[in-house]
């Protein structure tokens, strides 16, 4: 799998070759939500000049769940496994969204996909307040669409029906949170629909999303 936009390790491609299994030891436990994984290489050696990833940093630069997960991915796309960021909750850690990357990621932390809380709220089965909201689990949806795309955004970014109020046709939302949750499981052909959606949908995906897949 190619890198995308985000994932892409600019000048410093080689550099994940020596990425550890914990990322945290180069990225530190929290910290900004970088952009792209260049831009994240870019601060870490300026900090550390010259100094492999596989070297503990006593200064990490920081990172997000999601900058650290897309590290994690761009490490994995150079091997040419086919990686992805997904979007969910990690509920033992607290309600707001988190990154993971796959295929590694573990259920240690409690992680659930965004698309099956979605579900689970419709059904009424899950109190979505815990979460922040109907709306931000909705928000959480598209997100995930939007990584599961390799279309890996900052989790501030927004687009289409995002927003604080749960509008627009939640039935859209239903079939693609259906369609996430069978991608995670295998369904290579949910995957195909998937994608066909999301290049035919522009309400689902981030402006200019179609112009960075490839």
């Amino acid at each position: 799998m190619n890198q995308s936009l985000f994932s892409d390790p600019g000048p410093h491609a080689a550099l994940l070759d020596d990425l550890p299994g914990d990322v945290t030891t180069v990225v530190g436990a929290a910290g900004p939500d970088w952009r792209r994984v260049a831009d994240l290489l870019d601060a870490d050696q300026r900090r550390h000049p010259g100094r492999p990833l596989s070297a503990p940093r006593t200064r990490p630069v920081g990172a997000s769940t999601r900058a650290a997960a897309l590290l994690t991915v761009a490490a994995l796309r150079r091997r040419g496994v086919p990686a992805r960021c997904r979007v969910g909750f990690a509920p033992r850690l607290g309600y707001a969204p988190r990154v993971i990357a796959t295929p590694l990621a573990t259920d240690d932390d409690g992680f659930v996909l965004a698309g099956e809380v979605w579900l689970a709220y419709r059904e009424g089965v899950v109190d979505a307040a815990r979460y922040g909201g109907g709306a931000a689990v909705r928000d959480a949806v598209l997100r995930d669409l939007a990584h599961a795309n390799a279309d890996e955004v900052p989790l501030a970014e927004t687009w289409g029906p995002m927003g604080p109020d749960l509008v627009g046709d939640l039935d859209v939302v239903d079939e693609v949170a259906a369609l996430l949750v069978a991608t995670f499981l295998g369904d290579e052909v949910a995957e195909r629909e998937l994608a066909e959606r999301y290049a035919s949908d522009h309400r689902i995906r981030p402006p200019g999303a179609t112009a960075r897949a490839a």
